[in-house]
């Protein structure tokens, strides 16, 4: 029962962090979201390779259940990798646009 508790969790992480990034007002805050919907859905597609392999148990759903985890944790880690890259440039960016509109709004 877990392990579809997990599929469905990450599915919604990742439209979550989808929508995030669309309004995200710059570019490295859009990657910064696209790499934690990378994560999300990595988990999800190896958690889903998972469950086909436990639950099944034929041979060729072992086989694609394998592919399915390979997939998901080539996702995961790149995901990571580039959360880690644009981490600091999206807190700047986010620290510059605070600034920016700060400045603009009149004093009162």
């Amino acid at each position: 029962m877990l392990i579809p508790i997990i599929i469905v969790v990450s599915f919604v992480l990742f439209v979550y962090f989808k929508v995030q990034q669309t309004k995200a007002r710059g570019l490295m805050e859009s990657r910064w979201y696209s790499s934690k919907a990378s994560v999300a859905v990595g988990i999800a597609i190896g958690t889903f390779g998972l469950n086909a392999m436990i639950n099944l148990g034929t041979s060729v759903a072992t086989t694609i259940g394998v592919i399915f985890i390979i997939y998901g944790g080539i996702n995961v880690f790149f995901g990571l990798k580039n959360y880690k890259t644009f981490l600091p440039y999206a807190r700047k960016e986010v620290e510059e646009i605070r600034k920016q509109e700060s400045k603009e709004q009149p004093a009162k």
